[in-house]
Order: C-alpha cells, then structure tokens, then sequence
C-alpha cells in the first residue's frame, strides 16, 4: 500500500481493535485514570507537519458529511481512501462504545520523513481512562487473531511494542503504551524515535513552537502544525528539484499552527508562523514592518493565475530593515553589495537612492498569467505602486536615458506606442536584482510601462501587451465580483498576500507539464478546480506573523473542456515531438517476419494505437495512428520501415483539423514544414534540409499574423530575426551568428 494511503488504514485498525478489546461500556468504566501525558509529547522533534484533534467522532462526523470530503473521494488519487473511509464510517457512526471511547480525546497524526524519498506515519491517542495496559494486552492476541493477524514483541528502551502482522503482508503495525497513551505506526523507526523522545516534550515546551501554538488555544476540531525545516525535504516526495521560493520558505520561516474550520463552501485556516530570526531574509524583514495598502489588483488582469504581494507601511522603513538584516549576517557581503551600488550609480551617472528607491510606495507584486497563444512559460509580470507617479515616470525615463547613452547603437527595441501606453525597454535593469535579489530574476532586461500609480514590468513585450488589452476593457480582478467577495476575507493591509486562481493555475499545470504527467492532472481536473479561489495572507504581529489560508469550495462548479486547449506559443511548435520520432510505429520482435495487415494496439486496452501494413516485419505504404480516444493522430507512409513523402499530423479534437503537413524523405524532414494553430490559421512555416531547419522561417500569431521571421543554418539561428505586435509593429530585433544572439 502507498504510503500516502496508510493514515486512515492505521487509524482503522486502532479503532477496530479498541472496538473488540473493550467490549463493554462495564469494562470501559473499570478502567482507572493511569496518567495525563499530552499525545504531543510522543511525536518526534523532526515532524513535517502534525494533525490534532481533541474530539475524534465529532471531527470524523464533521469531515466525513462535508460536500468538500465527498467531493475529494470522487478522485481517482483518493480511490484507496476512499476504500478505508467507508469502512471507518459505518465503523465509528452510532457506535456508542467507540463515541465513548473518542469523544474529547486527543489524537495526534504526524508526518516524517523515513528516507530521502519518502516519508510516514504516527499516530499517538490519549486513551484517559482506556490506559489499563496490562487490561489491554490480556485482549490484543485475541483481537489480532480474529482479524487474521499474527502477534509478536519486542522491547526498546525498556517500553514493550507489539508488532502485528497479517499473514499474507510484509507490512507491520507497531503499537506501544506511553502512560495514558497508544503510539502506532508503520514505521519501526518512527515508533522507536517516539520511545526514545518521550520525556523531551519538544512539541510542548519548544518556545518557538509555543510562540505560534498559544494563538490559537481553544477547543477546535483540527489544530495543524507545520515545521518548515522539513518541508523542502518533504517536496523531494513530489518533485526532482523543489522551487527557490520553496527553499526559500523551508530555509526562513519556523513553525506556523493553525486553527482548521470548514463547511461545504469554504475551507479556512487561522494561525501564526515565527520566522527564522538568525537569518537573514525579506519574512524578516516584513515581519518588523507594519502592514501596508495592497491594491496592484486594480490593474492586473483577470486572466491572473498566480498574484502575490508584498506591501508594506513604509518602503524606506522596509528597505532599511532589509539593509539591517543582511548587514548583521555578513558584513562582508553588506559591502560588496554597497560597492556594487556604487559602482552602477558611477556607471549610469545615478543616484539609485533617490531615482529608484525615491518613489517606491507601498506595494511589489508578481503576477503569472493564464497561458495565452503567445506567451512563453516563464512569462511574468511585475508591479512596483509608485506614491509619487509622476516621479516615478521621470525617474524611469532618466535611467533609462542614462542606459541608453551607455548602450548606444545596441539597443534592439524602441519605445512602443500600444493603446495609448508607451512601452519601454531596458537594456540594463539587472540593476532590480541587487535590491529585490531573486525576486527579479526573470527581469534582467524588462519592457516597462506605467498603469495607473505602478511601473509594471515584463520579460517579454507580448505579455505586457496582454496585461494592458485586458486593462484597456475592464477585465481586471477589481472588476471581478467574485474575486472581491473573496477577497473580503483578508485583511486590506498585509505583509504578504498571495492568490490562486484555480482554473488558470489548471491551465499551468496541465499546458506546462510533460505529456506523461498531463493524463493524471487531467484526471484530477475535478478535484483542482473544486477549489476555485485559494488566498494565504501574512500580517506581521508582535515579531511573527498571522497567517490565514483560506480557500473556496464549489463541487458543481463548471469550466470548459477549453483549458486542456490552450494553444502554445508561436515558437513552440510540434516539430519537436516529431523530431523525436515518437510518431515511429514500433514493432515488436516477434512480429519482424510478419507480412500483411497489422494493428498496434494502447497496453491493456483494446484501442487501436496504430494499423497498417507489414512487409518482412516492415511498415509499408499508410499508417495511421491514433490517440486513446480513438481520433486520428497522423496518417504517415513508409517505404521499407522508414517515413517517406507527405505526412499528416492531427489535433485530438471532434473536428478533425490538421496541426503539421510535411515532407520526409527516408525520415528525414525535408523542403517546407507548415504548421496551424487549432482554429486553423497557420503557426510556423520553416525551410528544411535532410531533416535540419535550414533557410527562412516564420511564425504567427494565432490571429494569422507575422509574429516572428528570421532564418536558420543546418538548424540553428543564423542572422537578422524580427518580431513583431500582433498590429504589426517591429518590436524588436536580434542578430544570431552560430546559434548565439549577438
């Protein structure tokens, strides 16, 4: 079984065997008070995160008839769970024995990491008057028997942990008693870390954990606890490489723990999160500043799928902390990075202090858009609120008149006129990182232009473009009346605030992601969208911060099939997927001396992949291939197992529209590759030579017009390339010499 799946199989049988072990309410009341630990104190220091709960049936009853937990169960990735739920369900729900047993009992589940890739389970009860150990194990044998499970021990620490295994399983359920409290796990280490650690109570005396924990006392069905010392290595479960922003989180905040309500149409968490105070880092600097206005919602549009801000009362105040922080780390690196200011503002001829930092006012945001036809991954928006705007205009202009001079003769844009915004370039704006860091990564070389009171800046001119059609007819999230409503459950002033919205973040994790991922996010499409506006929110209080997550929940919320669809920028096109060869039939070796038709069929399904004829073992003549759902995918001719002549390339869609028509020869791509977008307009049209992009090439947008011409040799860039608005105007020009930009 997953790992993943374990926690409700665990607390099954716990609660199976009390069910049996007790057997009477008589017994239960013969039981006498035999201590009062806190189940905390059983979970090990190194816990990725902890779910308690001081009331188990009333916490069950409440998630269990909830649309939300309904709606998460209709998941194929829940199927297992879903499995162990039922039977929990009809286990706990009228049983008077077990309503005893739980109710007003603390249970505690905690997460660790057993290896570098994995990680699980451990669940500690306080059983209070259900402590009688030596009643208890008169019991387990016979309860373990009953369930076809076998009984052993063993001894750690001078604590007795049963160990239960099913006949036909290598997994083993370890229990022990702790005072008044039962440990399980899966997890022979963990159980064993949780003997060891006992007389600790790191999680009831830490004062850092304290610090958060104190916040929010009361008698609440779920308190969560994160530690994020562990939470980058817990994303190494998911992914191969976690994100710098989650390095960054893991590296620089504590603990946060959390207050956890929800109902059928909203899912809320109340908290507090302590920062890494010997470190250096923006959280802790935003957790000494007062909260500020944040409002860049105002312009962004409403195609956001990620908007995320930092604001603050005072940026000099702000900056100033920052300066103090990364100061008190290292002073050495404190003035390299003043030397390096100094040296720009020699450099350009500026006062950074005054041209830049002068007119910042009380907000940066960063902004993702929905993909668009014309966007590319790593498009991203930035957006520094001005107090001053028209200062903040003249201060840009002179530096970038300062660049210019610097740069003359080199600059490969000019200024743009585009409904009524003038949109700028930056030859040199790597200057933003030496204050914002990495923050500003992706804008070394920004396109800028001014949106009410904020600069707004972009790593390429078409996603500015898109930013300011939406801005020009209204589509802004201020003018989203469900994103207000949603956004009238934080606070209007904030440290940090950031916002997903659902169907867009969708469009970014189905587009983006590899084609092997794409079939189990499409999978889950239900349960992602479910959730259809999520906002976490950071508001600094007394030296940390409180945290508020909150999420809203539509189970019979609606999207179109549209966001499978998006299509993909004009330079990314399908000839990559060809040139992969994946569109090869492959014929197994058994079938090497076969002649006639022959028919390929999709792994344990009776869809046909592809059909044709085989000569020797050969393809020969047509092949067509289809997709799973049994829609043409291409329509190929070969000549003695290899490609040969005009080929066809489809869309997996009803209407059946042509995505790529080339020419190969002995399967190579040869003379004109053309390529259209799904509403049949054309997308790029390349000169090929033996299976090499070799001449001129354009692409479009999906509007049919020129976006991008320029030429290629043997298949890398070679000479003048220009791009263009989608009204027609040069926006830029490179030259490439040898597959390099010169």
């Amino acid at each position: 079984m997953e790992k993943k799946h374990r926690g409700l199989k665990i607390l099954l049988w716990i609660l199976v065997s009390l069910l049996v072990i007790v057997g009477s309410i008589a017994a239960y009341i013969y039981f006498s008070e035999s201590g009062k630990r806190n189940a905390l104190t059983l979970v090990p220091k190194d816990a990725i995160f902890i779910i308690e709960t001081s009331n188990l049936t009333d916490a069950w009853t409440t998630l269990s008839e909830s649309k939300m937990w309904k709606h998460l169960l209709g998941s194929p990735k829940f199927d297992k769970i879903n499995q162990s739920a039922l039977q929990l369900d009809s286990l706990i729900k009228g049983n008077t024995t077990l309503n005893m047993l739980f109710a007003d009992r603390q249970l505690v589940i905690a997460s660790h990491m057993t290896t570098d890739t994995d990680y699980d389970f451990v669940f500690a009860v306080d059983l209070k008057k259900a402590s009688k150990i030596a009643f208890l194990k008169n019991y387990i044998k016979d309860v373990v028997s009953y369930f076809d499970y076998t009984m052993t021990s063993r001894t750690f620490e001078n604590t007795e942990i049963l160990q239960l295994r099913k006949s036909y399983a290598t997994e083993v359920l370890s229990i022990c008693f702790v005072d008044n409290i039962m440990v399980c796990s899966y997890s022979p280490l963990l159980i064993e870390k949780s003997i060891h650690q006992k007389d600790s109570e790191y999680w009831t005396k830490n004062p850092q954990v304290r610090f958060v924990s104190t916040e929010i006392k009361g008698n609440k069905l779920f308190n969560f606890y994160m530690n994020f010392s562990q939470f980058n290595n817990y994303l190494k479960c998911f992914m191969d490489e976690p994100s710098s922003i989650a390095q960054s989180i893991s590296t620089n905040l504590r603990f946060s723990a959390f207050n956890v309500t929800f109902d059928n149409e909203k899912l809320q968490w109340d908290g507090y999160t302590s920062v890494n105070d010997s470190l250096p880092s923006y959280f802790k600097a935003l957790a000494d500043v007062a909260p500020g206005k944040w409002k860049a919602y105002e312009v962004v549009s409403d195609k956001a799928a990620l908007y995320v801000s930092m604001s603050f009362s005072s940026q000099q105040t702000f900056f100033d902390k920052l300066k103090t922080v990364f100061k008190s780390d290292d002073t050495t690196k404190a003035q390299d990075y003043e030397k390096t200011i100094k040296k720009v503002e020699k450099y350009l001829k500026l006062n950074l202090e005054d041209d830049f930092f002068g007119w910042i006012g009380s907000e940066i945001a960063f902004v993702k858009l929905q993909p668009s036809p014309n966007a590319r991954e790593d498009d991203a928006i930035a957006l520094i609120h001005a107090s001053d705007i028209e200062q903040a205009k003249a201060s840009m202009d002179k530096i970038t008149k300062k660049v210019r001079r610097k740069t003359l003769g080199m600059i490969k844009f000019n200024d743009t006129e585009y409904k009524n915004f003038t949109i700028k370039y930056l030859e040199y704006g790597w200057f933003l990182k030496l204050f914002f860091g990495k923050l500003f990564n992706k804008f070394d070389k920004p396109y800028y232009t001014i949106m009410e009171d904020y600069v707004v800046f972009c790593n390429s001119p078409s996603c500015l473009m898109d930013l300011i059609d939406d801005y020009t007819v209204g589509k802004t999230l201020s003018h989203n009346p469900d994103f207000m409503k949603f956004l009238d459950n934080f606070d209007s002033k904030a440290n940090m605030s950031a916002f997903v919205q659902m169907p867009k973040i969708y469009s970014h994790l189905y587009y983006y992601s590899k084609n092997e991922n794409r079939k189990g996010i499409k999978d889950n499409k239900d349960v992602i969208l479910g959730f259809t506006r999520v906002g976490f929110q950071l508001v600094s209080d007394d030296g940390m911060f409180k945290t508020k997550l909150y999420a809203d929940f539509n189970a019979d919320a609606g999207f179109d099939n549209d966001l499978e669809n998006i299509e993909s920028a004009a330079e990314d096109i399908y000839l990559y997927e060809i040139d992969s060869g994946k569109f090869k039939v492959e014929i197994p070796p058994t079938m090497m001396q076969k002649t006639g038709p022959y028919k390929v069929y999709y792994a344990d399904s009776t869809t046909i992949k592809a059909e044709g004829r085989l000569l020797n073992g050969k393809p020969v003549g047509l092949w067509r291939s289809y997709f799973e759902d049994g829609k043409i995918m291409s329509a190929v001719t070969y000549t003695d197992g290899m490609a040969n002549g005009i080929a066809m390339f489809y869309f997996d869609l009803d209407k059946q529209t042509t995505r790529v028509e080339l020419t190969f020869e002995d399967d190579k791509i040869v003379d004109v590759y053309r390529e259209f977008y799904e509403n049949g307009n054309r997308k790029a049209m390349l000169k090929f030579e033996r299976g090499l992009p070799d001449g001129d090439a354009e692409f479009y947008y999906d509007s049919g017009v020129l976006k991008i011409e320029g030429q290629y040799k043997q298949g890398v860039k070679q000479g003048k390339w220009k791009h263009f608005t989608e009204t027609g105007e040069l926006v830029d020009k490179e030259k490439w010499k040898k597959g390099q930009v010169r």
